[in-house]
């Protein structure tokens, strides 16, 4: 146990992979810590993601070229992008700020932000894999993205070469080469690249369990709980749980995704999150081989193998927290999915829908709270949670102790809406 009584205890609020990365951080540190959730570990987005470490994705989603793309996709409901009838209102503030998030100025510097963080978080990944026992839980094969049209591989030639400008590896492939690596595949791929420096995890809950563990085993408590309201005091902050408890914080990181924005707006920080609606099946036996992360960029979903099945999901629907789930979506992919690997099988799939926390720009939110002391803000990861949880614990770890930060933390701060 690596704890010193003397710089205190810090409380977190929520239990997915980017609290338990910043309470592993913090407990190196020295820091007591009680993690505070209203399931437990792994019980929200953090359990169904499809377990990519990508770094190597610098683009924001907000982009001029998506709106050409996101105009044709919103016409279909069961499509890469859709907004429910219902929620159509209430995303349009949202909306309104993906838009101004879309031109080319602030896609730049948008970009260069991720690249900074994205930059950081393998790197931060190896050392808390290594500390904590996790590394075997990872594979290193690489992403594959396909295309099954030459036009749509021309446009991703741009992207690529962008990427290769900020040092990540890149290389294109024709289809005959991309089948030698997935011999499974139909003949509908006409081209694609293989990014090889790509990471992934076997099971991104289990990922989250085992860190639990090993964190428990640091003297971390976790507590079951929602907390209902804040109370902010001249450091930190009293917590309120449903059930009537009262917990005083003198040190408070809001970590719990898409159910943020609410304790940061009783902080007085307008934050504008809201959540793309993920979906996925997961298949025990699917038939068929995939070695690598699948990519298809035109078609909005990907297929990750994992030890407990291959995973086939994505897309992207806005329909807030309490819509219930439209299971179509995951017939939609399968059927696409089942164009490039023709002998998939989903008997006995498991499906899922989760809640990405998103920010129009992008950039999630790292940063002490606008006015109060000693609380801090880790939320808005969207498609890159897992993948920058770990550099965001090492963020959280450098601000709670003043420390100069590894990146320049300003596109991420709370105050930049």
């Amino acid at each position: 146990m690596n704890q010193d009584l003397t710089k205190g205890r810090v409380h977190i609020a929520g239990a997915g992979i980017v609290g338990i990365a910043i309470a592993a951080n913090l407990v190196q540190r020295g820091y007591q810590v009680t993690v505070v959730d209203r399931e437990g570990p792994a019980a929200g987005a953090s359990q169904g993601n499809a377990a990519a470490i990508a770094w190597t994705d610098v683009a924001p989603l907000a982009s001029p070229d998506l709106w050409k793309q996101a105009i044709k996709w919103l016409i279909d409901p069961l499509g890469p992008l859709t907004v429910r009838p219902a929620y159509a209102l209430k995303i349009l503030p949202w909306m309104l700020r993906f838009l101004a998030a879309s031109n080319p100025r602030k896609v730049a510097s948008s970009t260069r932000a991720l690249v900074d963080l994205n930059g950081t978080a393998l790197p931060a990944w190896e050392r808390l894999w290594r500390v904590s026992g996790t590394h075997n839980q990872v594979r290193r094969d690489g992403c594959l993205e396909l295309f099954d049209t030459a036009a749509s591989l021309a446009e991703a030639r741009a992207a690529w070469a962008e990427q290769r400008d900020y040092g990540i590896k890149v290389e294109e492939l024709g289809a005959a080469a991309i089948r030698d690596l997935e011999p499974d595949l139909s003949d509908r791929v006409v081209g694609g690249a293989l990014i090889p420096d790509w990471a992934q995890v076997d099971d991104p809950k289990n990922l989250c369990l085992s860190l639990a563990d090993w964190l428990k085993g640091q003297g971390v408590d976790f507590m079951v709980g929602e907390i209902a309201r804040l109370v902010p005091q001249d450091t930190g902050c009293q917590l309120v749980l449903k059930d009537g408890r009262r917990i005083t914080a003198e040190r408070f990181v809001i970590a719990c995704g898409a159910w943020s924005k609410q304790l940061a707006g009783e902080l007085g920080d307008r934050i504008p999150l809201d959540t793309e609606r993920g979906y996925n099946i997961t298949v025990p036996e699917p038939g068929v081989t995939v070695k690598r992360f699948i990519m298809l960029p035109g078609h909005g979903f990907v297929m990750s193998p994992l030890s407990t099945g291959l995973r086939v999901g994505g897309a992207v629907e806005f329909g807030g927290l309490h819509l219930p789930a439209n299971w179509k979506r995951v017939d939609a992919m399968v059927a696409k999915a089942k164009l490039f690997y023709p002998d998939l099988k989903t008997e006995g799939g498991s499906r899922w829908m989760g809640y990405r926390p998103s920010i129009p720009d992008s950039l999630p939110v790292i940063s002490p709270a606008t006015r109060h002391g000693g609380i801090f803000y880790a939320f808005g990861h969207a498609h890159h949670g897992l993948t920058q949880a770990a550099a965001t614990g090492e963020l959280i770890g450098d601000m709670i102790e003043n420390k100069p930060p590894a990146i320049d933390p300003a596109p991420f701060a709370a105050d930049r809406f």
